[in-house]
Parts: structure tokens; C-alpha cells; sequence
């Protein structure tokens, strides 16, 4: 029995069923939702749960590289803390840039894997020229040396690609 079906019998039915109704109804409209394309708002924070995702990745793989013993050959001691106050800010600044990417998802719905695969370069773009000048570690990292540089760019390779594949999932079809 579909719902519009559903809505008429309850509807036609004794008083005591008006509560039913509104719960039908309210069915109904989720599901004309659903059907249609996202809002703006609704992008933005799928793509901000997304990139928390994504910035969840780059620090697991952090912890994939150290325990391979790679990090240290790159000049890194560490992997990034899975402790309280450390976590959050990876994850948060992910969230952030998960937003921005949520601006042009839809444009780039068609190439999403790609273009989540490129994106990597703007969060790491701001990171080399920025962040790290701030620091005090010189523009790209240079100051701890050209391999902390590398292993940057490495560490943060999953963050596009997860990113866009949880935009993805979430998401659906239509954008």
C-alpha cells in the first residue's frame, strides 16, 4: 500500500486518528525531501562531517606510518596525539575545510574523486604557507628540513579522497 493510499484511509477514518495523520503526513514530506537535491546548509555540513572525516584519516595514517617506521625516517618523532585536547584541532580544521569543499560540490559532482583527490593541494597549500611560516618551522617546513616537507605532503594525502568518498556516501545521488 503506498502512502498517499495510507494518508486517505487514516484521513477518512474516525477522530481519534488525526494524531496518525499528522505522522503520515510528516512521512511524506521526509521522503519529498530526500527525493529532491540538498540545500545549501545541507551540503555544508555533510561536507563538514566529511572533512572531520577526512582529517580523521590523515590522522590515522599518521599512527599507519609511524608504526611502519617510516615517520622516523622522515625526520617525525611522533604521530599525531589521539589524546583530548590534541585530537580536536585536526579534526576540526578538517570540518573547515571540509565547508569550503561543500561550496563546490555540487559543480564538481561529476569529478568528485578527482577533484577530492586534488583538493589535498589547497589545505596543504595553506599549511606550507602559512601555518608553518607562523610556527616558526619556515615557509614548506624547511627550517626541520626537506624531509618534513615530504612526509607533510605524504601525511596528508588521504584528506581529499576521504573526504569526497564520506561526501559521497552521505550524500547519495543528487548533490
Amino acid at each position: 500500500m503506498n502512502t498517499t493510499k495510507m494518508s486517505q484511509e487514516i484521513k477518512m477514518d474516525e477522530a481519534g486518528t488525526d494524531k496518525q495523520w499528522r505522522e503520515v503526513s510528516t512521512m511524506e514530506k521526509d521522503l519529498n525531501t530526500m527525493k529532491s537535491a540538498l540545500t545549501f546548509s545541507q551540503r555544508v555540513a555533510i561536507c563538514f562531517a566529511a572533512g572531520a572525516i577526512g582529517a580523521l584519516a590523515v590522522v590515522l595514517f599518521s599512527h599507519v606510518l609511524f608504526q611502519l617506521g617510516l615517520s622516523a625516517t622522515l625526520g617525525v618523532k611522533a604521530p599525531v596525539s589521539l589524546k583530548s585536547p590534541d585530537i580536536y584541532r585536526p579534526l576540526f580544521w578538517g570540518g573547515l575545510w571540509g565547508i569550503l569543499f561543500g561550496l563546490f560540490i555540487k559543480t564538481a559532482w561529476n569529478r568528485l574523486y578527482l577533484v577530492g583527490f586534488l583538493y589535498v593541494l589547497a589545505p596543504v597549500l595553506a599549511l606550507f604557507l602559512f601555518f608553518l611560516p607562523m610556527s616558526g618551522a619556515g615557509f614548506f617546513g624547511l627550517h626541520k628540513g626537506p624531509a618534513f616537507t615530504v612526509y607533510l605532503l605524504l601525511i596528508n594525502l588521504p584528506f581529499g579522497i576521504v573526504t569526497a568518498l564520506t561526501a559521497r556516501a552521505i550524500i547519495g545521488k543528487n548533490p
